[in-house]
């Protein structure tokens, strides 16, 4: 009889075990369809390098330099550098005042990168994404950057951010 009621009990415990790990899967789905659903900010049918002309003569139309962010739509650190741009006041506000913002999409399979030729022109190839370079209003390089030392805890500083932003425009 106490066989019986220890395999029962271990049945018991079993089962709670089992459920437990259900509830606690059931309750990560919502986060790994969150990652899944967000919205595309780079388009990998864009013609950059048109884009990027046409920028050109805008920037000197309206005296501002162009900031390229090279990333893609699979990189959460591109999301979250994105939406900090469209969520901090000052950023915004700088973006929107002294810059044309083109977001540069660089594949999402290694055996299919996209806008490599940009990569190697603007000297970001070893940089993690996203990654930044800025162009003067002639389409000269000014500076590249990696947004790591932009970064601070899941996200990028706005302080940091908004400093680098700053010193590449003269008033």
């Amino acid at each position: 009889m106490r066989m019986k009621s220890a395999r029962v009990e271990g049945i018991k415990k079993l089962w709670l075990t089992l459920a437990a790990v259900l509830v606690l899967l059931a309750a990560m789905l919502p986060a790994v369809s969150q990652t899944e659903t967000r919205p595309a900010i780079y388009d990998p049918a864009a013609d950059m390098k048109s884009l990027i002309a046409v920028a050109v003569k805008t920037a000197g139309l309206e005296n501002k330099n162009i900031l390229l962010m090279f990333g893609g739509n699979w990189c959460p650190w591109c999301h979250r550098l994105h939406a900090l741009f469209l969520a901090d006041a000052q950023i915004k506000k700088v973006l929107a005042e002294r810059y044309i913002l083109l977001l540069v999409d660089v594949g999402e399979k290694p055996g299919q990168p996209l806008n490599r030729d940009l990569v190697d022109l603007y000297r970001i190839k070893d940089f993690g994404y996203p990654a930044l370079a800025v162009l003067d209003k002639a389409g000269r390089l000014l500076c590249t950057q990696s947004s790591g030392v932009l970064e601070k805890d899941k996200g990028h500083d706005p302080v940091k951010v908004l400093a680098f932003l700053r010193m590449q425009v003269s008033d």
